[in-house]
Parts: C-alpha cells; sequence; structure tokens
C-alpha cells in the first residue's frame, strides 16, 4: 500500500474587533507536512492559534505501526486540551511537557515513550519552547546562520521523577524555525549513509517560505532514500 501524504498550510487570519482602528494580528508562515512509513504513524504535531501567540508541538512515539499510532492519537489527543488550556492560562511550555508525562508515565509499557518539543512563538517574535529528548530543532536566521535548540530535558513516559526546562530565543523578521522527526535525518540512501543535518542544510532553499523550505526538504530526503521509507517523516516549518 502506498503511504499517503499529509501536508498542511496554517495561515493565521487576522480577526477583525470592533473598533474605530481595527488592528491584525501578525501573521506567521506555518507549513506541515507528516508521511507514514506503513498505514499508521506515530509522530504528532499540533499548532493552536491565540491572539498574541502561536504555540506548537512535534514529536515522536518510539516504536512504529498500530501500537505507536494507538499511543500518538492519546498523545494528540490530551495535547489539544492541554495546549488550549495552557494558551487561556499563559503557562510555560515546560509545565505543558511536564503534564503531558504525568498523563502518559501510568499509561504506557515499559518499552514506550515519546520523544516532543512544544514550545510558543509570540507576536513580538519572542519564542519559548521546551526539547523533551527530540531531534533538535533548526533555526534558520534571515542571513542564513543556522541555530540548533538542543534537548532540556528528557523523553517523555519514563522516568518517574523527570524535569523540563524552556528555553526563550527571538526571532526577527524572515527568520524560520524548522522542526523534524528522526525518520527525515536517518533517513538512508542504498549505501546506508544517513540523511543527516547535513541533508537538511543543503536542502535550504534561499528566502523561500514555510511551503518550500518543507517541500524542498522532504523532496531532498525522498531524493536521498531512492524512494524507500523506512521510518515516518514530519515536518514543521514556521516563518515570522
Amino acid at each position: 500500500m502506498t503511504a499517503s501524504i499529509f501536508e498542511l498550510d496554517l495561515p493565521a487570519r487576522p480577526r477583525i474587533r470592533a473598533t474605530p482602528r481595527p488592528q491584525p494580528r501578525p501573521q506567521f508562515d506555518v507549513h506541515a507536512i507528516s508521511v507514514p512509513a506503513r498505514m499508521f504513524t506515530g509522530d504528532f504535531w499540533f499548532t493552536h492559534r491565540t491572539d498574541d501567540r502561536l504555540w506548537f508541538v512535534l514529536g515522536d512515539v518510539a516504536g512504529k505501526g498500530l501500537p505507536a499510532a494507538l499511543v500518538m492519537a492519546m498523545i494528540q489527543e490530551e495535547l489539544e486540551h492541554r495546549i488550549t488550556s495552557c494558551a487561556a492560562s499563559g503557562c510555560d511550555p515546560a509545565t505543558t511537557m511536564r503534564r503531558l508525562h504525568e498523563f502518559l508515565k501510568p499509561l504506557l509499557p515499559s518499552n514506550r515513550f515519546a520523544t516532543a518539543v512544544i514550545g510558543w512563538l509570540a507576536n513580538d517574535g519572542t519564542m519559548t519552547i521546551v526539547n523533551a529528548g527530540h531531534c533538535p530543532p533548526m533555526l534558520v536566521r534571515a542571513g542564513g546562520r543556522i541555530e540548533e535548540i538542543d534537548s532540556t530535558g528528557p523523553v517523555v513516559g519514563i522516568m518517574d521523577s523527570s524535569c523540563w526546562t524552556s528555553t526563550t530565543i527571538t526571532l526577527d523578521a524572515g527568520d524560520q524555525l524548522i522542526l523534524y522527526s528522526d525518520g527525515v535525518i536517518e533517513a538512508e540512501a542504498p549505501d546506508g549513509a544517513e540523511f543527516g543535518i547535513e541533508g537538511i542544510v543543503k536542502a535550504l532553499p534561499c528566502r523561500s517560505d514555510a511551503r518550500v523550505v518543507a517541500t524542498s526538504i522532504h523532496a531532498a530526503v525522498s531524493r536521498h532514500a531512492a524512494g524507500a521509507r523506512y521510518d515516518d517523516l514530519s515536518l514543521l516549518v514556521i516563518g515570522r
């Protein structure tokens, strides 16, 4: 069976207020691609827009097939509830990660866990982000400089006592954040060579929107792997 490709643009439409001079909220350029390796996927992603910021999540459940997909479905549902609640109360993404861990820990078998990135990007460019053992998000500055955001805590769902910290970064106009699952960097060529972080960097187009960046990386992975797909692949690109 041929795997389906799910690809979404997520524009943030301005909300017109009943004021004499309505001020539309800033636009974020968002595009996501998710390609399951099999019929089911263990990757998950989610975005939630409020008046003052965009919340985002991307993660990966250990394993493949239906068992990973069942855990993914639980995480997706819980995240939609938690992030909507956290957005309303203004809590830190590290708190959201801790609550996700507390939800999953008693439900997961000992050999099952998840990695995840949770964060928000405010209208003024301030970004707060937490990384639970996931692939380092890549921040591509408008001038071409590339920064990576390392793990700020353990994976989710294993240890009884876990703690995460958030990192705060400023995105300027023209900067882009790239989130990706390990199915991107671990994609293998016929000779066994992995795509790697270098593959992402080489695939980056110059000064392009989120859709072009995501599709360029996905196309480069497909070429590298000669069309083979052994792991779920997900990309979420957010531009300011």
